[in-house]
């Protein structure tokens, strides 16, 4: 029963991290003066919420054990859901409600790339394009996202296993031994 839940548990923790990075994304594009603010809460409510819920996730398994991979399994479960919830935010955000700020920023990154002179005329129109196509399109940006938020969270795993692993019980009387005769 408890790997029917695993899919359940993970779409649902993925969920609530996705909708906290997308209240902050939108804080620091509406407010850009406490961008760093937002960010900074995004980040700690992330580490808080992938420990709580893989700390949830392991107390299921109090006699079997919770082991450091499949804490790692289950924040790696945790990150498509929420890849998928802040792909789909950032293209929104893009297409409809920041399209200028958006395409500014990409304005302001090749008059940079222009200004160093490390490029021709030709390739700068060539980057221009691939990075609106790649700015403004939904499979692209929803794909990034989603193997970026399983980097990030497997990254943040390699730490937080650690605390949210479970031993086997050891103490436990249904453990199977053998007789040897």
């Amino acid at each position: 029963m408890k790997q029917n839940t695993f899919w359940r548990d993970a779409s649902k923790a993925g969920a609530i991290i996705g909708a906290v990075g997308v209240v902050t994304s939108l804080l620091a594009m509406l407010l850009p003066s406490i961008a760093f603010v937002a960010n900074l809460i995004n980040f700690v409510a992330t580490i808080y919420l992938l420990f709580y819920f893989t700390r949830q996730r392991a107390a299921l398994y109090a006699k079997e054990g919770f082991s450091y991979t499949m804490s790692i399994g289950f924040m790696a479960g945790i990150a498509i859901f929420t890849g998928i919830i802040m792909g789909a935010y950032n293209i929104v955000a893009s297409n409809f409600l920041f399209t200028e700020q958006v395409e500014q920023a990409l304005q302001t990154i090749i008059a940079t790339y222009s200004s160093m002179g490390a490029m021709d005329n030709n390739t700068l129109d060539s980057v221009q394009e691939i990075s609106r196509m790649y700015l403004f399109s939904p499979i692209p940006v929803l794909l990034s996202n989603i193997l970026s938020h399983i980097l990030t969270f497997c990254f943040y795993g390699l730490f937080i296993a650690i605390g949210t692993k479970r031993e086997a019980d050891i103490f436990d009387s249904t453990v199977d031994t053998e007789d040897e005769d």
